[in-house]
């Protein structure tokens, strides 16, 4: 049984093609992205920060507002997942277990929509196998920089969607995938294999 991971797709060969930036400025910002990495990618933390301000998503310049519109799913510049209205609707409550989402704004021209979320992965397990995986030194010669990810099967019915306690991957299982196949959402899965 192999993970998958989440793509869009009509946005699929283009990663990050979100950035999060402030409510206020509308422009990136050092500090959202790191309360928003600290809580969303790390799990550290509370929610707290959230109730005075919203999670905005700005496209890259020149993304067509139709692509945006027909996807499921989102890719953002942090490994943060930005989910549809229809997503969360049709497989949200099989996911309790695994996200918590949150609501989020996405901008896309001169456009705004209220009606996606980012969801914190709540399921962390050490899903990377080190000893079978393949890294390279880090410029630095600080920690080696995984490469191509060997994950552990034992972990694939624990959950639908997780990420790796150490890499912060974030992967799905099998079962997301006919989940979403179930509900017709466009969401695209890339085998990690």
């Amino acid at each position: 049984m192999a993970y998958h991971y989440l793509t869009s797709p009509t946005l699929a060969r283009v990663p990050g093609l979100f950035d999060f930036v402030s409510a206020r400025t509308g422009q990136p910002s050092p500090g959202t992205s790191h309360r928003l990495i600290s809580y969303f990618v790390e799990n550290e933390g509370d929610d707290g920060f959230l109730r005075h301000t919203n999670v905005v998503a700005q496209a890259q310049e020149g993304l067509p507002t139709r692509l945006v519109r027909e996807a499921d799913y989102l890719t953002a510049s942090v490994r943060i997942p930005i989910f549809s209205a229809a997503f969360v609707a049709a497989v949200g409550s099989e996911l309790d277990r695994d996200l918590e989402f949150h609501r989020c704004i996405v901008r896309c021209q001169d456009e705004e929509y209220d009606d996606y979320s980012v969801a914190r992965v709540k399921t962390v397990l050490p899903l990377i196998d080190e000893d079978r995986s393949r890294h390279r030194p880090s410029a630095g010669g600080g920690t080696p920089i995984l490469t191509e990810p060997f994950f552990r099967e034992e972990y694939a019915h624990q959950f639908l969607i997780a990420r790796d306690a150490r890499y912060r991957t974030m992967v799905c299982s099998p079962r997301l995938m006919d989940l979403v196949q179930a509900h017709r959402l466009k969401v695209r899965f890339t085998a990690t294999d």
